[in-house]
């Protein structure tokens, strides 16, 4: 398998999980089992209630959006500049303005403040909100972060992660992603179950159990459609760590997390996008592939990002067959 086709699926399958997600987002599993009774496989399925209709069918949202602006500034910068992204992540959320956003988020990315200092930003309106919430948006990005070459991948998905998500369980659960998107990539295996709890247990200790449940227990467990923990963060690397270690189909691993409702979008965009690092895009259904709205941009965006990273390795030398 290709370099490029690990990274097309990678980014790609993103994109598909976040669209056909969708469908199901906010939902409970009850609720999908009674409007899609033989499951959701294609976008022109998706119902198209007051939340659904907000994207047309085969688009993806604000999910995708951050991580491809994110991909954008890598490319151009040639490089990983937190204010470059800073830059382009305030200046997207002023133009779309996402309704789903939340609160937290919000305060950040309209910070005066954010593209010139995005860390101290982040860190003050997180201690001066008052409440401390662990949800899941920066965890594509990790993903990406993940992708660059070398050695230092914790460090700098701390630091990415801290452009918008100080809590702990963020950050550790941020290092996790990006060392399993490294190691699929780059060294073309899975993390090492030890070796993430290591992580787990260092950073912090209430992210293990959910390592644990994705190694050693169903997705069941995870209880997706919990209207009051949805959004955890520690929910949606779980679920995709599950579909890494259970499933040998990225797609068949998709339903099934689509099937549990919940933040439905988020968790089958990281299934999609590390289940596309390990299969490559060439594994998924074609019929997804093709009806994705601004599938050719999101393509040639993956095929970009992979000569930069080539050329930022110590293989950049080395035929891609190689690969």
């Amino acid at each position: 398998m290709s370099f490029q086709n690990k990274l097309k699926g990678c980014i790609v399958g993103y994109a598909i999980g976040d669209a056909l997600g969708r469908g199901t987002e906010f939902m409970t599993e009850r609720e999908v089992s009674r409007r899609y009774p033989e499951g959701l496989h294609d976008y022109s399925a998706i119902i198209r209630d007051a939340h659904r209709s907000r994207w047309r069918r085969g688009d993806y949202t604000h999910t995708t959006q951050i991580v491809m602006e994110l991909i954008d500034s890598i490319i151009e910068t040639r490089g990983i500049d937190y204010h470059d992204y800073a830059r382009r992540l305030q200046k997207w959320f002023g133009r779309q303005e996402p309704s789903d956003f939340d609160t937290h988020m919000r305060h950040v990315l309209q910070h005066p403040d954010f593209p010139t200092d995005p860390h101290e930003t982040c860190r003050t309106v997180y201690e001066l909100q008052g409440f401390y919430e662990a949800p899941n948006e920066a965890l594509g990005r990790a993903m990406i972060i993940g992708l660059w070459p070398g050695e230092d991948t914790e460090r700098l998905a701390l630091e990415n992660c801290r452009l918008t998500h100080w809590d702990s369980r963020c950050q550790t659960c941020c290092v996790i992603a990006a060392t399993v998107s490294h190691e699929l990539l780059w060294h073309h295996r899975m993390a090492d179950y030890d070796h993430l709890i290591g992580i787990a247990d260092r950073l912090d200790p209430e992210v293990t159990q959910y390592i644990e449940t994705a190694y050693k227990g169903s997705i069941d467990d995870f209880r997706l459609d919990d209207e009051e923990t949805c959004w955890f963060v520690r929910k949606n690397l779980g679920v995709a760590l599950w579909s890494l270690w259970h499933s040998k189909d990225a797609a068949e691993a998709m339903y099934d997390v689509i099937s549990r409702g919940g933040d439905a979008d988020s968790n089958a965009s990281l299934t999609m996008g590390l289940m596309g690092l390990k299969y490559g895009e060439n594994h998924f259904p074609p019929h997804l592939v093709e009806h994705l709205l601004r599938h050719s941009q999101v393509e040639a965006t993956a095929l970009r990002l992979g000569e930069v990273l080539l050329a930022a390795s110590d293989l950049r030398d080395t035929d891609e067959k190689d690969f």
